[in-house]
């Protein structure tokens, strides 16, 4: 069947075909990661009656963001940039069961979103485009999963648009967005040879990192708000663990979490316990964005990861930022391949290179000590969200 939804329609996923994942001389993952166990996914502290809205809905992460939702019985404002969600092409049919509740409203409820428009995200923030269904209050969480086409505006969608997201959703109190970024993205790393190839279409890394920017200062105030708080409670003596506090706390402060993933494939949900962390936009990976999307819903509803920034993996998989080449960010192991020649990286990692153009060992020395670096705050072996957000740091507080 194949049916065509606008704002209002029920919704229904696509088996994933998984694609080829790059073979890489990269380390191989641990005999634990390699079983594909799923682990304790479930992800902790989800409010009754929460609500998400996903930006970007019709992406191939958006989607996987729908999904996963389904999945955990949270419903869901598809947000996309004409409002209509395609059924049966986005999701399938195998899922019907999960989008329909009897008697209920809809799980799913396609809304207008498009983040080049601000009054439309205002909109979809504070109520459904279908005026039969009313919903009275902003979503728990919204999901920004959306970015620039390959010929489109990165400037008006990646950094205009976010900060208009970021905005609107301080603006209803809306108690956490999650920012599907990128790794590599920051400015740290903008003489990686992958950033300087992504950059030349239209500006993408550049307004990616000024997007995050114009996050974190939209919700500065915010944060200085739930830092007093915290002050005041440690003043006291109040002892309550960080995620226990969600509930009276999670409404009073919006925040942000910025999830920088890289080198998304389709592969199939491996889950928790394959994953690994990093933090400081140091280390790159390939990921399934079937996983990305649970570690995107999970966290969004974890008080751990407010006002923090992260990047996530499959374990093993990880290479410097610092040095991120364009064939690294390919999961094509043939594309990979070509790229390495046509980009010279082949040729410069050669021995007949390094002795001929690197006789004093700085270049090996940089890679070396980038590779390092990218070690160093890195976090495996999970066995569940918890786990894996117990590690999460905030961003620093930049003054």
């Amino acid at each position: 069947m194949t049916s065509h939804l606008a704002a209002g329609s029920p919704i229904l996923a696509v088996p994933r075909v998984p694609r080829a994942r790059a073979s890489r001389a990269r380390a191989p993952l641990p005999a634990r990661a390699k079983t594909g166990r799923v682990g304790d996914d479930a992800p902790s502290a989800i409010p009754p009656n929460a609500s998400v809205l996903v930006i970007g809905a019709s992406g191939r992460t958006g989607r996987e963001v729908v999904r996963e939702c389904l999945s955990r019985g949270i419903s869901v404002r598809a947000g996309t940039r004409d409002g209509a969600f395609d059924v049966a092409a986005s999701l399938g049919e195998d899922v019907v069961a999960a989008s329909v509740v009897p008697w209920t409203t809809p799980r799913v409820v396609p809304v207008l979103a498009d983040v080049t428009r601000p009054e439309t995200i205002a909109r979809a923030i504070a109520t459904a485009e279908d005026e039969t269904i009313k919903t009275p209050s902003p979503p728990t969480l919204v999901v920004f999963a959306a970015t620039a086409p390959a010929r489109g505006d990165p400037d008006a969608v990646d950094r205009r648009g976010l900060a208009a997201v970021a905005n609107a959703c301080v603006a209803a109190n809306v108690p956490r967005l999650v920012v599907v970024s990128g790794a590599g993205v920051t400015p740290k790393n903008r003489d990686s040879p992958a950033y300087r190839f992504l950059n030349a279409f239209g500006g993408r890394m550049d307004a990616k990192a000024s997007g995050e920017t114009r996050v974190v200062d939209a919700f500065r105030e915010s944060r200085e708000a739930f830092e007093a708080f915290e002050a005041r409670k440690r003043e006291k003596n109040q002892t309550k663990n960080a995620n226990d506090a969600c509930a009276d706390q999670y409404t009073q402060y919006p925040s942000y979490t910025i999830v920088r993933p890289s080198g998304l494939t389709d592969a199939p949900r491996r889950g928790v316990a394959c994953l690994a962390t990093n933090r400081g936009d140091v280390a790159a990976g390939f990921v399934g964005r079937a996983d990305v999307a649970a570690c995107v819903v999970a966290c969004g509803f974890d008080a751990r990861c407010a006002f923090a920034s992260f990047e996530v993996y499959d374990r093993g998989t990880a290479v410097p930022a610092a040095t991120l080449s364009v064939a690294e960010i390919l999961s094509d192991p043939n594309a990979a391949r070509v790229a390495a020649v046509l980009t010279g990286q082949a040729a410069r990692e050669s021995a007949w290179f390094g002795a001929v153009f690197d006789a004093s060992g700085a270049a090996r020395r940089k890679r070396d000590a980038a590779a390092k670096d990218a070690a160093r705050f890195e976090r495996a072996g999970f066995a569940s969200w918890g786990e894996m957000f117990a590690g999460i740091e905030r961003d620093a507080f930049l003054v």
